[in-house]
């Protein structure tokens, strides 16, 4: 089975993208560090599938959608320090 973007779902690549722009911009605040912008992803992230999806019933809460949400922040995070902590 060949797998592509094509078959990753919409939702998914939204929640990719928008974590890319939290990840980018709070790694690129001076008095930020990189592990607390991951945190501040994270935390943007649990809430909206928690807060918005689950509690207000406006969409389908999904551990996935958390992933792909953080999933930039860590790359980004590898990618600028190196290494995990």
């Amino acid at each position: 089975m060949k797998m592509g973007i094509n078959n990753i779902q919409k939702d998914k690549l939204l929640h990719f993208f928008y974590g890319t722009l939290i990840a980018f911009l709070t790694m690129n605040i001076s008095y930020i560090t990189g592990e607390e912008a991951v945190m501040i992803c994270a935390a943007v992230a649990a809430g909206k599938e928690l807060i918005y999806d689950k509690m207000m019933g406006k969409g389908n809460c999904e551990i996935m959608g958390f992933v792909y949400t953080v999933a930039p922040a860590v790359m980004f995070y590898v990618t600028k320090y190196g290494y995990i902590t």
